[in-house]
């Protein structure tokens, strides 16, 4: 499979006839022929995929007493309608947790104690 490095305008194929003194004699030409060239090569090649990066921050596991925190940050600031997930973060203040961790474990919460949403 052939890879592209996204970061360049264009990637130049090994068969290319054009170095860059052809592309100073023929100037803005030159350029666009690359441009086509590649543009040719990336629909006939196969899609790029692009490599998972596995995040740096080690998954969270919600034990029933972080739950238990939770909770009760919830109901101290009147229920899952009106608790945010940034006020929850506050109240818990835990070191280590994220206003992600929160949105995500809100979300799961809220579909579990309320199925029909």
């Amino acid at each position: 499979m052939k890879r592209v490095d996204c970061e360049n305008s264009f990637v130049r194929s090994p068969s290319s006839s054009l170095d860059n003194s052809d592309s100073q004699k023929f100037g803005v030409r030159a350029t666009r022929l690359k441009i086509d060239e590649f543009e040719t090569n990336l629909h006939l090649s196969s899609p790029v995929v692009r490599p998972y990066i596995r995040s740096k921050m080690p998954r969270l596991r919600w034990t029933p007493d972080l739950h238990h925190c939770f909770v009760h940050a919830v109901e101290r600031l009147g229920g899952e309608d009106r608790a945010t997930p940034k006020m929850i973060l506050q109240i818990m203040d835990v070191k280590g947790l994220t206003i992600s961790h929160i949105k995500s474990h809100l979300q799961e919460h809220e579909a579990r104690t309320d199925p029909s949403r």
